[in-house]
């Protein structure tokens, strides 16, 4: 029975696929020392400041701040050039990039950190939806959202990883070097990967003079995810998944420790559970791909992320927790791999660009505003009320994203040129 599903529905088929094979090795690499290099950045800076929560904070905002300055217009020049290339430059840059923290011997120079990590993060808002509307180019549509969920997984995963290693060459080494030094690396590596892609060609945007055309193409873009109930659907279902989500990002640790009384030494390994639970998930969903619409498949991920969340208000046991944790996850990268699927299907290769920006921008404003708020909720009305009403928005986002998709139950991918 084992190997008979193992056959039918294998997460690992997608790495039977050249392209992506190639295109995957060199990103968990690289994701890898992305996870070094932030734990690194944090210690750092942590240490050379005696413990300034303002400058610890300031390395978050240096990383989350380029998605919302440049993310949409990022995505219009990534439909103009060509993708292999913005693949390969960025992570070349950024491999370069990662050598100038080794310069930084006291706290005059923290300001280096925060440039790099800058920098380092406006590179990235061109090479993630680059490498998003690469996929769709080089994995046939049968097995599109079982890349999407390996690639999402194996990506916390390699950071989880990373982080951890972090820890322990900077405790080991006194520094930062071995990590920078690890994630330059890694990055130099992606690129070897990505140099050595074949991909198919296919119709780009017009390539456009002054920022008038910049401005046109980005409503394009726009317009085109507005028109189409599916992908609107998918933007207001992930934005306010966000809303939800960033909230319990900053409240599960004060959670765990006041409400739960958890042991700090059992933070990571019981946050790590999640990262289970997403393995899981893309089991699910290798499972089901063939089965049932992605549509479909976002929707009860969300459903189900909503009232796991939700029923954190009503827990008061570690064991009770640790399933909610699970399903967190399991529901997770099903609305997640889903979500990127379907962006991917129904874009045409000449907008996609564009479009995965818009999204990637909309999340990260809800994100980052629901972080901002969730500390002020939890402290006015309590942790619980904050997850119950976390729940509860993620919940009617997905109940909202049913009846907007039930106008299109069966959209047509389009067809690449």
């Amino acid at each position: 029975m084992a190997l008979a599903f193992l056959k039918k529905g294998n997460i690992l088929q997608a790495l039977s696929i050249r392209e992506f094979r190639k295109l995957w090795i060199g990103q968990v690499v690289s994701q890898v020392g992305d996870g070094l290099a932030t734990l690194a950045f944090i210690i750092l800076i942590n240490k050379f400041t005696n413990s300034s929560p303002l400058a610890i904070s300031g390395i978050t905002i240096a990383l989350a701040l380029p998605t919302l300055l440049f993310g949409l217009f990022s995505g219009v020049y990534v439909d103009r050039w060509n993708r292999k290339t913005v693949l390969i430059v960025s992570d070349a840059v950024r491999g370069l990039l990662l050598l100038v923290p080794l310069l930084v011997r006291d706290p005059s120079q923290i300001w280096i950190f925060y440039v790099v990590a800058f920098l380092q993060s406006v590179i990235g808002t061109f090479f993630e939806p680059a490498k998003n509307a690469i996929i769709p180019l080089i994995v046939d549509q049968d097995r599109l959202m079982v890349a999407n969920a390996f690639s999402q997984t194996t990506k916390l995963l390699a950071q989880v990883v990373g982080t951890a290693l972090a820890g322990v060459l900077v405790g080991m080494a006194g520094s930062g070097w071995p990590a920078f030094a690890l994630d330059a690396t890694s990055f130099f590596v992606s690129v070897i990967f990505c140099s050595l892609l074949i991909i198919p060609k296919a119709k780009s945007a017009e390539k456009g003079k002054g920022i008038g055309s910049v401005f046109r193409q980005l409503g394009e873009g726009m317009s085109f995810v507005r028109n189409s109930r599916t992908l609107l659907s998918v933007v207001i279902t992930n934005t306010f998944t966000m809303l939800g989500l960033g909230a319990v990002i900053v409240l599960i640790i004060p959670f765990l420790t006041r409400d739960l009384g958890v042991n700090t030494t059992w933070i990571g390994i019981i946050q790590s559970l999640e990262v289970v639970g997403m393995v899981l998930g893309a089991v699910l969903v290798t499972a089901l791909a063939a089965r049932i619409p992605a549509q479909w498949i976002m929707m009860v991920g969300v459903l189900g992320m909503g009232i796991f969340i939700a029923l954190g208000e009503r827990t008061y046991q570690l064991s009770v927790l640790i399933y909610i944790i699970l399903g967190v996850g399991i529901s997770l990268t099903a609305a997640q791999a889903a979500a990127a699927t379907l962006m991917q299907k129904l874009v045409p290769n000449e907008k996609r660009g564009r479009a995965s920006s818009a999204i990637a921008t909309v999340n990260s404003i809800a994100n980052i505003f629901s972080m901002a708020t969730a500390g002020v909720l939890g402290s006015l009305f309590g942790i619980r009320y904050v997850f119950f009403l976390a729940g509860v928005i993620i919940v009617i986002a997905g109940i909202v994203g049913i009846y907007l998709m039930a106008g299109e139950p069966n959209p047509t991918p389009v067809e690449e040129d």
